[in-house]
């Protein structure tokens, strides 16, 4: 069946679905619900109401709790390990929801039972795992994980202690399996412990320079009846001025000379240069949002080694450079 909320301007269409495993066969039920334009930037529980009203209406003799239950969501996101959502009361159709997407009624978490049983688990910090565990069944190999963090260069992305295997996605990375196994563990290994508190330290100073930046800004002197300001007082301390170290070129050995062309740039032998001794580009390199390329050939790498390496299309004499 599908229900028409309102006369306003239908903007999606989802399907609510109630099918928990605890319900008989008879009691599943599944409704195309369409969304007016106007329940878009509203609640979720909007949504979820307009469903428990439509259902109790057609059982009234197994009628649902709408507080007791949530909308879930599959959830494909590669930053979780899960492939459901809970909705929270914040979310909105429009952020959470997809035109004939489908959307299921489930227990509230907290209220699908009591006692410790239904706590939420602790979420493992183990690098690579970010898994939910049970203490009760968690044990030494319960865990295959990565034992270094991982390393973020030039698009590409690895776990340094697997050097070895190096991909350009996210998701990638998350698949590549773990080279040590232990027990799941909610404490963040050491060098995250160590990493978290340089971030706090540097937001602290942070934060202590624009608190002084302020202090100053209050305490300076107010305009007067004029509209003008007196200038604030200023000391300066001249410094002596540093003259920039010369920057010095090892020299080369006599006979031996540094080609300029690009893409070249090696050292050779100015007695053996003729003129197809070198291999170079004829266009200046191109470098943009991680890509890089040779504009006189096309040729586009993601990697600065294999960039390097992409050979040239023209081919002379070496180029001394001066």
């Amino acid at each position: 069946p599908t229900v028409a909320l309102t006369a306003a301007v239908a903007a999606m269409k989802v399907f609510l679905i109630y099918d928990e495993a605890s319900a008989p066969q008879s009691a599943h039920h599944k409704l195309a619900i369409t969304l007016p334009a106007t329940w878009l930037e509203q609640s979720v529980d909007k949504v979820k109401d307009a469903f428990v009203g439509a259902y109790n209406k057609k059982f009234p003799d197994a009628p649902l709790d709408g507080a007791g239950m949530v909308l879930q969501i599959k959830d494909d996101s590669p930053f979780t390990h899960t492939d459901m959502r809970i909705l929270r009361e914040t979310d909105t159709p429009a952020r959470v929801l997809a035109d004939k997407g489908e959307v299921r009624l489930v227990r509230r978490p907290e209220a699908n039972g009591g006692g410790a049983a239904h706590a939420k688990k602790p979420n493992c910090k183990n690098y690579g795992c970010q898994q939910d565990f049970d203490d009760e069944t968690n044990h030494g190999a319960a865990c295959r994980h990565h034992a270094a963090p991982p390393m973020f260069h030039d698009t590409r992305k690895w776990w340094t202690c697997c050097a070895d295997r190096k991909v350009y996605s996210f998701d990638e990375l998350m698949e590549i399996p773990g080279c040590v196994v232990s027990a799941h563990s909610a404490t963040p290994p050491p060098q995250e412990v160590e990493r978290a508190a340089a971030v706090a330290e540097a937001t602290k100073r942070v934060h202590a320079v624009h608190l002084e930046g302020a202090q100053k800004f209050y305490s300076a002197p107010k305009p007067g009846s004029d509209g003008k300001a007196p200038p604030p007082k200023q000391e300066f301390t001249p410094s002596a001025p540093v003259a920039p170290a010369p920057r010095k070129r090892q020299p080369l050995p006599e006979g031996r000379a540094r080609c300029r062309r690009q893409g070249c740039q090696c050292e050779y032998s100015v007695a053996d240069n003729h003129a197809s001794a070198c291999r170079y580009h004829t266009q200046p390199p191109l470098f943009h949002e991680g890509s890089k390329q040779w504009t006189c050939c096309g040729v586009k790498k993601w990697d600065f080694d294999d960039f390097l390496n992409v050979p040239g299309c023209a081919v002379g004499a070496h180029e001394p450079d001066e």
